[in-house]
């Protein structure tokens, strides 16, 4: 009696896990994600907690706190309505550090996204930098109140948020650049903590500009976070509008490093699921 064997079928090449692919999406179809995913970060962070949307609030007034009495009552910083002034470079900071942060890591951490075809992966990063922006108008109410208290409230005030997406694309470049190269690269978040960490010292947050010795002044210069902080004091505690060739360049640098970011990105993307 003859048996037939059936022919096993050769096995499957293992082919790693990718998204299908990716239809382009407009900006505000990009925008209306980002801000979805935000909400729903910004819920799942706050909740179970006693002060909600007030801790980060109550983080940027206890670092304002201790800065203000090291550098009034220790060092001795001369410099009109300090608490004002270091509040301005704080909020600026704080935004530029969480946003930045969390960027690194954002696509690592988030595979579930990165496979989903319907979610552009370039909207991550974003998210990371959107989300600290609502610490920032939490805290701008209060901003406000210093400087009605201080005699600081000048017309300029309505020009401050020209400035917010200069910062805000230099900071997406800077996202996109870092959350990729994390993928393929784990030692990059801890680069970009490190380089934070420098950098808090290296941006005049709690010190004015002009008391950097005049040999080491262009590691301001070339800080683009330094100049946008000075153009922020220059609205809110001068009253002046800074010179248009330095809002040109910041805003030139800050496109370039967004559109390099979005384009080192894209590069890599197609690689991202093989390294989740």
């Amino acid at each position: 009696m003859s048996t037939t064997t059936r022919a096993e079928a050769p096995p499957e090449p293992d082919v790693a896990l990718r998204p299908a692919h990716r239809r382009p999406v407009s900006s505000a179809a990009l925008w209306e994600i980002v801000t979805r995913l935000a909400r729903r970060q910004l819920e799942s962070k706050h909740s179970l907690t006693l002060l909600g949307w007030l801790w980060p609030l109550t983080r940027q007034l206890a670092q304002l706190g201790v800065l203000v009495f090291v550098f009034s009552k220790v060092f001795h910083q001369d410099i009109p309505n300090f608490p004002v002034f270091v509040f301005v470079g704080l909020i600026a900071w704080t935004w530029f550090s969480a946003g930045l942060g969390d960027a690194a890591t954002s696509v690592a951490a988030q595979r579930h996204l990165v496979l989903q075809s319907r979610v552009p992966s370039a909207a991550i990063p974003l998210v990371a930098v959107v989300v600290p922006l609502v610490d920032v108008l939490i805290a701008l109410p209060v901003l406000l109140l210093m400087l009605v208290v201080s005699d600081e409230l000048h017309w300029t005030l309505l020009l401050v948020p020209l400035l917010i997406p200069v910062q805000a694309l230099l900071m997406a470049g800077i996202a996109w650049l870092a959350s990729s190269a994390a993928v393929f690269f784990r030692d990059v978040p801890n680069v970009v903590f490190l380089g934070l960490t420098l950098l808090f010292y290296m941006t005049p947050v709690f010190y004015a500009s002009e008391n950097w010795p005049p040999q080491y002044r262009w590691l301001l210069d070339v800080n683009p976070l330094a100049t946008i902080i000075r153009c922020y004091r220059a609205l809110l505690l001068d009253d002046l509008w800074p010179p248009a060739w330095l809002i040109a360049v910041v805003g030139a640098g800050s496109a370039l490093v967004a559109v390099l970011g979005f384009l080192f990105f894209r590069r890599l993307e197609p690689r991202f699921a093989d390294f989740q």
